[in-house]
C-alpha cells in the first residue's frame, strides 16, 4: 500500500507551488515552480537523470485523489505540492518492467502535485532544490 509523505527539501519553501516548466535535456530534468504571487521561483533539478517520469493532468487522477482524500484528508494534498511516496504502484510497475536490475531500496518516488499537473519522478539520486 502506498504511503505518502510531505516533502520539504529546504526551509522557507512555499507549501503551494505552480508548475512553470518541465525541462528534459542532456543536463537532466529540471522542474521550475513559482509561488502563488510569482515572487519566489523554485528549481528542482535531477542532475543525474531519472529512471522514469510522467506528467498527468491533475483532473484526470480522480482515483488517486480519492485515495489521498480517504487516507489523509483533503487538506493533506490540497495544501501541499511536494511529496515522497513509499511502496507506490508506479514503483511496482517500474520494478516489474526493469526485471530486477533495481531494488526497491534504491528508488525514490517524488510527486509534484500542482493545480494542473501531477509530475512523478522515479530516481536513484535526490534532486538539487534551489529557491530564488
Amino acid at each position: 500500500m502506498e504511503h505518502w509523505n510531505k516533502w520539504k527539501p529546504i526551509n522557507g519553501m512555499p507549501s503551494k507551488l505552480y508548475n512553470d516548466a518541465l525541462i528534459d535535456n542532456k543536463e537532466g530534468i529540471t522542474l521550475e515552480f513559482s509561488d502563488e504571487d510569482h515572487k519566489k521561483k523554485i528549481f528542482v533539478t535531477f542532475e543525474h537523470g531519472v529512471l522514469s517520469y510522467r506528467n498527468t493532468d491533475e483532473g484526470s487522477l480522480l482515483k488517486r485523489l480519492d485515495y489521498l482524500d480517504q487516507q489523509y484528508g483533503t487538506n493533506f494534498y490540497s495544501e501541499c505540492t511536494l511529496f515522497k511516496v513509499e511502496d507506490s504502484d508506479y514503483m511496482d510497475w517500474f520494478l516489474d518492467e526493469s526485471l530486477g536490475i533495481y531494488e526497491r531500496s534504491q528508488l525514490e518516488h517524488y510527486v509534484f502535485l500542482t493545480l494542473n499537473d501531477v509530475i512523478e519522478i522515479l530516481t536513484t539520486y535526490p534532486p538539487c532544490v534551489v529557491m530564488k
